[in-house]
């Protein structure tokens, strides 16, 4: 039973964790008006703003890492209470949203070291071409956050409606996440129509605010109940020290 108040108090935590850090990770990388792009800027223009913006990029940095780790822990919170309902789509479900969780962590932690390591060349080797190399990898990183994202909603969502844990609204942040989050990039969208570009572009800044709702949204199940656990064969839950017993 203590097992369980702790995970109903620290997983809720690490959600909330997750989003604020995220949150602040992405204003601090920022705060010196956009990173340059690797495509159009040169090396200099790149190891400049790095220079520049040295404390900002660092911080960004480390916290990206910390929303990582919360990240890990929410999801691990959050499988071990689907795993305990007697269904095998969930189950499955679940594993998915797992292995999405993994996806989307790399990237997370993918973005944090190639800060570090602008930062570090920026100021020791300003010229090298190195810096165009890691200024692209960390580019492409921040575009696949939103695709990024998919398996681990899908998986989760569909795990929540399986189970009956979940409500259809945090089932429906989830699923529709991971609709906007397969939705094709304006630029490929621009050239056949600028009208679908522009709404594929309002849908994809719209995506990471569905992502945010859904771990909000599910801290604040996890954190308010015991989430019982509900058999396929049964209409009635039952307790999970019912389960045990």
């Amino acid at each position: 039973m203590n097992k369980q108040i702790s995970l109903n108090r620290s997983t809720p935590v690490a959600g909330l964790g997750a989003v604020l850090f995220a949150h602040f990770a992405a204003r601090f990388g920022n705060a010196g008006g956009g990173v340059p792009s690797p495509f159009e800027a040169t090396g200099g223009d790149i190891a400049g703003y790095y220079t520049a913006n040295s404390s900002f990029t660092a911080v960004s940095a480390y916290l990206y890492g910390l929303a990582a780790i919360c990240l890990v822990l929410f999801a691990a919170g959050l499988w071990s209470r689907l795993v305990t309902v007697q269904s095998h789509d969930a189950h499955g479900w679940s594993m998915v949203g797992l292995v999405g969780t993994a996806i989307y962590v790399a990237l997370l932690l993918a973005l944090s070291l190639m800060q570090l390591a602008l930062l570090g060349v920026a100021h020791r080797e300003p010229g090298s071409e190195m810096i165009a190399g890691l200024a692209i990898v960390w580019a492409v990183s921040v575009a696949l956050l939103v695709p990024g994202s998919v398996p681990m909603l899908l998986g989760f969502g569909m795990a929540g409606r399986r189970s009956g844990r979940f409500s259809g609204l945090l089932t429906g942040f989830a699923l529709a996440g991971a609709a906007l989050g397969l939705a094709p990039p304006p630029e490929v969208i621009g050239p056949l129509s600028p009208a679908a570009a522009s709404l594929f572009f309002v849908l994809s800044e719209f995506q990471p605010w569905l992502l945010v709702f859904w771990i909000l949204g599910t801290a604040f199940v996890i954190r308010r109940s015991e989430l019982p656990v509900k058999s396929e064969a049964e209409g009635e839950p039952a307790t999970a020290e019912d389960t045990a017993g």
